[in-house]
């Protein structure tokens, strides 16, 4: 594991690689149903879950307090906590089984300002003032700017981990919320060993909603794909 990251340019101490150790082999043992992640190789995960979560910092200084929407088992949450310790973190999930998961996580790695919303995040009962949103869950952009308006302040980020075939979402944010959300990073990359295409979309919130009229209430997440 700390050869694939260095691969990748991430640097991690020696108390952060035990962390993302521990979290690893938790992974491992409580996903024997698959239920937490569908990617089960050694080096995938490394890849696809930990590098692909931790190479944001690369390319944007995170706010804080953040939530990070649709987190699933931890992503991008968790590996995000683990390599920027001052990160003010709330990771929303509605399973009940990926929410035992979190807590045991939490409880284990000994992790601090950190907590777990148990409910999808809506706007109407999410409303815990937040510097930034991430999620690297599959449902489109608008619809994660809609469910975080009562959260996110005026001048907060939202950071989107996509896959390359984002851009008919984007246009349809500019038709829409342009007067709301303005786009400052679209970062297009690869994942280290993988050649894995990767997007890194970054809006910064202008105004509030004047009203509410659009919302979602009952939509589901998604984990991180590999098809995404």
């Amino acid at each position: 594991m700390i050869e694939l990251l260095k691969r990748s340019e991430i640097k991690l101490n020696k108390e952060q690689t035990h962390q993302l150790w521990t979290f690893h082999n938790l992974l491992r043992a409580r996903n024997t149903d698959q239920e937490l992640t569908r990617i089960i190789g050694f080096e995938p995960i490394i890849i696809k879950h930990y590098v692909d979560c931790m190479i944001v910092g690369k390319f944007i200084d995170l706010p804080s307090p953040i939530v990070d929407v649709g987190t699933g088992a931890g992503f991008p949450g968790i590996p995000l906590k683990i390599r920027y310790p001052h990160l003010k973190i709330t990771l929303a999930e509605p399973r009940p089984k990926r929410i035992a998961f979190l807590k045991e996580v939490i409880h284990t790695l000994k992790l601090r300002n950190v907590d777990v919303f148990e409910h999808k995040v809506v706007s109407r009962s999410f409303k815990t003032p937040m510097k930034a949103v991430v999620t690297r869950a599959v449902e489109t952009i608008d619809k994660t700017m809609l469910r975080t308006s009562g959260c996110l302040e005026v001048g907060g980020k939202l950071i989107f981990l996509k896959g390359p075939a984002v851009d008919p979402e984007i246009s349809d944010v500019r038709k829409r919320f342009g007067e709301y959300f303005k786009l400052v990073l679209d970062k297009k990359y690869q994942l280290p060993q993988s050649g894995h295409s990767r997007r890194l979309v970054v809006y910064e919130k202008l105004n509030n909603f004047e009203s509410e009229k659009e919302t979602v209430e009952t939509d589901s997440f998604d984990e991180f794909n590999e098809s995404n």
